[in-house]
């Protein structure tokens, strides 16, 4: 597993994604090209994505720029609540 580029086909990618009028913008966390899940938050899109590289033995990389660059994630800076 390359450090420098993501596996864009086994990694956890996060992702912003514009929202309707009525659920606004929403962020999707993705393993490869798959969806997993779309969640109101940053935040709590990179808690989920946290847990299902760690789960996956995969890097997170998220992409929250308009040009899509990815960026990779350090896990050690991703807090879910105060005991981790």
């Amino acid at each position: 597993m390359s450090n420098s580029q993501p596996d864009l086909e086994l990694d956890v990618i996060v992702r912003p994604i514009t929202g309707d009028p009525v659920r606004g913008d929403q962020w999707a966390v993705f393993v490869g090209r798959d969806k997993r899940v779309e969640l109101a938050n940053q935040q709590s899109a990179m808690m989920f994505a946290r847990l299902l590289a760690d789960l996956q033995q995969r890097r997170v990389w998220v992409c929250d720029d308009a040009c899509g660059d990815l960026m990779p994630i350090d896990h050690s800076h991703i807090r879910g609540c105060s005991c981790c």
